[in-house]
């Protein structure tokens, strides 16, 4: 079972590393208050929700996580090297096959265009993962395990143990 911001931060570490050219940051708590100031462009990393199967139906719950990422790029121009949509290019080769931990690999969901503000452009690239969500057991206070005795056919019983009574 994974939790969901070792997710966000072990995919912010692999894609910091796949792009060093470019600031990898997690979505902030204010997203009014983001400024794009990298040179070349950078990448925000956010938490867009989960979908859940239904339970197994084994005694205790167990579901498939869907999980569902979202990259929001930032990029200075478009079309030369290193603008927007190389960033782009770049990232979706990064992301794919990407296994964060306790995950399946990453994979593409969509990607679009989010807007323009004089020459920085922005876009959103979705991606996917899979992990199992469980239920938490507790231990019941039962007796302990302690020993075995072993006996063969026609053997006696040990002096200190009882008879089953019917």
């Amino acid at each position: 079972m994974a939790s969901t911001r070792p997710i966000l931060l072990a995919l912010r570490e692999h894609l910091q590393a796949a792009l060093p050219d470019y600031a990898v940051e997690l979505f902030p708590d204010n997203p009014a208050s983001y400024r794009f100031i990298h040179p070349k462009g950078a990448v925000l990393v956010g938490y867009q929700g989960s979908r859940f199967s239904r339970p197994d139906g084994l005694g205790m719950i167990g579901q498939q996580r869907d999980i569902t990422l979202h990259l929001t790029v930032f990029g200075r121009g478009l079309h030369h090297d290193g603008a927007a949509l190389d960033l782009l290019d770049a990232l979706r080769l990064a992301v794919t096959g990407y296994a964060p931990p306790h995950c399946l690999p990453c994979h593409l969901l969509s990607e679009a265009f989010l807007s323009e503000d004089g020459g920085a452009w922005q876009y959103e690239l979705r991606v996917q993962t899979e992990t199992q969500q469980v239920q938490v057991c507790t231990d019941e206070n039962l007796p302990k395990f302690i020993a075995a005795r072993y006996r063969r056919d026609g053997q006696a019983l040990d002096t200190d143990l009882k008879p089953n009574q019917p």
